[in-house]
């Protein structure tokens, strides 16, 4: 998603160059936030806790923390997990995106020349951020060349394998999702490929599985991709002629006891209008938080995302650009309050 390409190289230029029990969970409820600082900081948090909500997904960027190998400036997320912290919200930190020099390849979406460079970071991240972020995601979105420039069988091998294990031990009370993938088929992307064979190799790494699932015709679809019988959805052969749902590959891996977490979906306003877009966001919550029996599997959603971007070029937040409240956080707000 090109959106999220932009917010990344933003990031980069604000950010400084130079299994035991975990806390106490909150909340099923979380926004997307990225990393914002100073004053930007103070008023997307105050604004995710008025809203009665317990997480926040953030971008963990390797290359704006290590620009160079073994200089670390670790001030902005300092800064946001005490932020963070100080108002009882939880963080999921997404960490990701290669400096220029541990690749061959394009910085961000290189492969690391070096998997202990990526083990050494996550290790780090994770031991020093002990009891403020404990739950941590690996990459964003790899099965996008926009994200990950490396074949699936590098991402698992490199980026979920090492990962998880260096998050382990940094912080054995940390727990780590993955794969993050976009629910897409296009250009190689072929989600249901990359779950299961994510799972099948590396899911005795993971505490929790994330997805990303869209949809522009509203709620009953993102919905349905996610929980729906499909045709040949006990045959994984077959599902390059009829797409399974999330549920069924889950299901063909076993992986039916842990818990799910949809950390991307969420609805442009510019495109379904924000009356809609509030319409939509309630509908969601209820499909899946109002005692559906069939639809007890997913253990949070965080909606992409809090606020609109500064120059109107992506109107996915519940708050416009001015820091007003669009209907959908009204409509997130009270679903909350209620539940």
């Amino acid at each position: 998603m090109t959106h999220r390409l932009k917010t990344l190289v933003l990031l980069l230029l604000l950010l400084p160059m130079a299994r035991a029990a975990t806390a106490a969970d909150p909340s099923s409820f979380g926004v997307n936030i990225h990393a914002p600082q100073g004053a930007e900081l103070t008023s997307q948090l105050d604004r995710v806790k008025a809203a009665g909500l317990g997480w926040v997904r953030i971008d963990f960027i390797w290359a704006a923390i290590e620009p160079r190998k073994g200089r670390y400036d670790w001030r902005a997320y300092d800064t946001l997990a005490a932020a963070a912290r100080a108002r009882g919200l939880q963080v999921f930190a997404t960490i990701a995106y290669t400096p220029a020099w541990a690749t061959d390849g394009s910085e961000i979406t290189g492969v690391p020349r070096n998997p202990d460079d990526w083990r050494r970071i996550c290790f780090r991240a994770a031991k020093r951020y002990r009891g403020k972020i404990n739950y941590w995601g690996l990459w964003n979105e790899p099965n996008l060349k926009q994200f990950w420039a490396g074949s699936r069988d590098q991402y698992i091998d490199v980026i979920l394998k090492v990962g998880a294990d260096a998050v382990h031990t940094g912080n054995p009370a940390a727990r780590v999702g993955g794969p993050e993938l976009a629910h897409l088929t296009s250009n190689g992307a072929v989600w249901y490929d990359w779950l299961r064979e994510s799972l099948l190799e590396a899911g005795d790494r993971l505490d929790f599985i994330t997805h990303h699932l869209y949809d522009n015709d509203g709620n009953r679809d993102v919905t349905t991709k996610l929980n729906d019988s499909t045709l040949f959805g006990g045959q994984p052969s077959l599902w390059q002629y009829v797409p399974p749902s999330v549920a069924e590959v889950l299901e063909s891996t076993g992986w039916t006891h842990k818990p799910v977490w949809l950390t991307e979906t969420g609805w442009e306003s510019s495109r379904v209008g924000e009356s809609r877009q509030a319409g939509y966001y309630t509908g969601m919550l209820e499909d899946w938080f109002t005692g559906n029996r069939d639809r007890d599997w997913i253990a949070k959603i965080f909606f992409y995302e809090l606020k609109d971007g500064p120059d109107g070029s992506y109107t996915w937040g519940i708050l416009r650009s001015d820091g007003s409240a669009k209907p959908a956080y009204g409509a997130y707000q009270g679903f909350v309050a209620g539940h």
